[in-house]
């Protein structure tokens, strides 16, 4: 299995409508997948759904990428949605660090 699963969806513009994400995302694998923010965050499309599905793993260090991410997104009016497959103690997890409305509840996509 692959560290981090970043794969991306283009419209007839090239512009990314959609994200799937999973993979180990941890400390170790955490600048893979600032990278993988980083090579797509000029090309977002003004609605994107991100997905993340198959998480072997999820810790702190890479909730706080994606709530950068959350954060570039709501800077550049990009109306996005989350849909999330997580276990029962990612979820905790989550709700535990005081996440989960930022991530779960914000999504503002129509």
């Amino acid at each position: 299995m692959e560290n981090i699963i970043f794969q991306k969806t283009l419209n007839e513009q090239g512009r990314i409508t959609g994200l799937e994400i999973g993979g180990r995302l941890v400390l170790e694998n955490s600048q893979e997948l600032k990278k993988g923010f980083l090579a797509v965050i000029d090309c977002l499309s003004d609605r994107v759904k991100i997905t993340a599905l198959n998480i072997a793993e999820i810790d702190l260090s890479c909730i706080q990428l994606f709530v950068a991410f959350i954060k570039h997104m709501n800077v550049n009016h990009v109306i996005y949605q989350f849909e999330w497959n997580l276990d029962e103690d990612q979820q905790t997890l989550l709700e535990n660090v005081g996440l989960s409305n930022e991530i779960y509840l914000n999504n503002s996509y129509a």
